[in-house]
């Protein structure tokens, strides 16, 4: 049965939140060391509740509120369609947001943040003193999961545009990760992102033919070298211990994937990714926006969604996010037609 492209969207949103959920508290655990994640569980270093979930799918959120706004304005024009076209993309509104849910603990599960990056944390005292957009942390030591573990949204308002959806991931990554590796990463994940939004399916989406189109797409600019066994497809014959679930963007984006494709459910996906430990929930928050653009909203477990905390914020948002859903190509249409 076809996955509907708005159920895709809203799954891979929800995803996000649902995998950050699943594997906040095993991260930091080494693999092996816990025992097997079946559901949602309480414990790990912040002493989360069952269900609770942290930066990741509290910086998407900030992310998806900036791109809509505060209201939802819609297009007024005779000669161009009447869709919602939100704030649209700011990164300066973006970083204030994402400094609002630091200090003062906006769109947490508590009144508190959990689990700020350290490379997030230096940018944003930066931007406190700087006001620059775009980080001056380019240095590729510091290519950590970050930018890609929050992607989605702007990666959903873009949708009908693939190309101003790949550079606006690439913008949305340097406002924090300016490391090209990391920009490079959500790069290379908006364009399959996009794909399947487009209603690719599994067999298509892992096969060789797919490489080839993602290495023709980046012709002209580049993927990072670091990239290449990623679009060799490399991981499809990886072996569970050949797998890192560390806080390298490489290694995170390479989990995601190799646990997407070594299963043949959201669910399983998700179990897949998270019991990798170490960086577990940022492992799960990207397998979760993998697995929940291939296989859908209503793939995922009822019970996962009901258990999530503060679950009526995310679908919410994510019902304002999906509505907004192209409004990055009417935004474009707007200006050339003014």
């Amino acid at each position: 049965m076809s996955v509907q492209k708005a159920d895709r969207q809203k799954g891979t949103f929800v995803g996000l939140a649902v995998g950050d959920a699943m594997g906040a508290p095993v991260e930091f655990m080494p693999r092996g060391s816990f025992a097997p994640v079946e559901g949602y569980r309480a414990g790990g270093r912040f002493k989360l509740r069952a269900g609770e979930w942290t930066d990741d799918a509290a910086m998407a959120l900030a992310l998806a509120e900036s791109l809509v706004g505060e209201g939802e304005e819609k297009v007024d024009n005779q000669d161009t369609p009447h869709l919602p076209t939100g704030r649209g993309f700011d990164p300066i509104d973006q970083l204030e947001r994402y400094l609002r849910w630091w200090e003062q603990g906006e769109h947490t599960c508590r009144d508190k943040s959990i689990g700020i990056g350290m490379t997030t944390q230096r940018t944003l005292i930066r931007f406190r003193r700087t006001r620059q957009p775009y980080t001056d942390i380019r240095h590729e030591k510091f290519s950590g999961n970050g930018s890609l573990m929050r992607l989605v949204p702007v990666v959903i308002y873009f949708s009908d545009d693939i190309e101003r959806a790949v550079i606006h991931a690439g913008l949305s990554s340097m406002t924090t990760h300016a490391s090209p590796i990391a920009v490079d990463a959500c790069r290379y994940f908006s364009y399959q992102l996009v794909c399947l939004f487009d209603g690719m399916d599994r067999e298509a989406f892992f096969s060789d033919e797919q490489m080839e189109r993602t290495r023709a797409f980046f012709d002209d600019v580049p993927l990072h070298p670091a990239l290449d066994p990623i679009l060799s497809g490399a991981y499809r014959t990886l072996h569970r211990d050949q797998i890192s679930s560390s806080g390298y963007v490489i290694d995170t984006l390479e989990a995601a994937l190799w646990s997407v494709y070594h299963t043949e459910s959201f669910d399983t996906a998700i179990l897949r990714a998270v019991n990798l430990g170490n960086d577990a929930d940022t492992v799960g928050a990207v397998t979760g926006q993998l697995a929940g653009a291939l296989y859908g909203y209503d793939a995922i477990p009822s019970q996962w969604v009901e258990g999530l905390c503060k679950k009526e914020m995310i679908l919410e948002t994510a019902d304002r996010l999906i509505r907004t859903a192209g409004a990055g190509k009417i935004d474009r249409l707007l200006s050339e037609f003014l």
